[in-house]
């Protein structure tokens, strides 16, 4: 594995597939994919396990909380995005909604629009991780989205892993391409 993250911390984007769980080496992978998203300063771009996905881009849902992880994907996800589509979801854990650093959506907006990319802005319900991952596969469902950009693991991974957490519903229930950043 240590070679693979030394490869793939030269690269521009990475993409991986989604760690299938009903396959033998369920484990191994999702091990493989979170070092991924974790070890490598690298945007992953995870394509989902089953499906078939002829356009990436053109219809986007941004996962916006103003941290630090969100704007770094909003950054990194920017060159995929040009002419396209997209619908900033702004929901919060009630824990994030006090943060007193977070970077207001209309940063993330503006971004977007100075490169051509035509936004509309969600403010959804707060509410505990698992909801929010929840909301976000729902309202890409609704937007025929193809694609998600949203920060990785802004709890830590070890809050992530005994508590679950967005990345980690996303991680399990993708319905399309997510492209990560930490």
């Amino acid at each position: 594995m240590a070679s693979v993250l030394r490869e793939a911390r030269e690269a521009g984007l990475v993409v991986a597939g989604q760690y299938d769980p009903g396959n033998t080496e369920g484990p191994v992978a999702r091990q493989l994919l979170e070092s991924l998203l974790l070890e490598t300063g690298r945007p992953t771009l995870v394509v989902p396990c089953t499906g078939t996905f002829p356009t990436l881009g053109t219809r986007v849902i941004v996962a916006w909380n103003g941290s630090r992880e969100a704007a770094r994907a909003l950054h990194d996800a920017v060159p995929l995005m040009a002419g396209a589509q997209a619908r900033i979801l702004c929901a919060q854990t009630a824990a994030k909604e006090a943060r007193a650093d977070a970077t207001p959506v209309g940063h993330a907006a503006r971004v977007l629009e100075r490169h051509g990319v035509a936004v509309e802005i969600e403010h959804g319900p707060g509410g505990v991780d698992l909801t929010i991952g929840e909301l976000i596969l729902s309202r890409a469902a609704d937007f025929n989205a193809d694609l998600i950009v949203m920060g990785a693991y802004g709890h830590g991974r070890m809050r992530e892993l005994v508590l679950g957490g967005v990345t980690h519903t996303l991680l399990d229930s993708m319905t399309a391409p997510v492209l990560f950043s930490r």
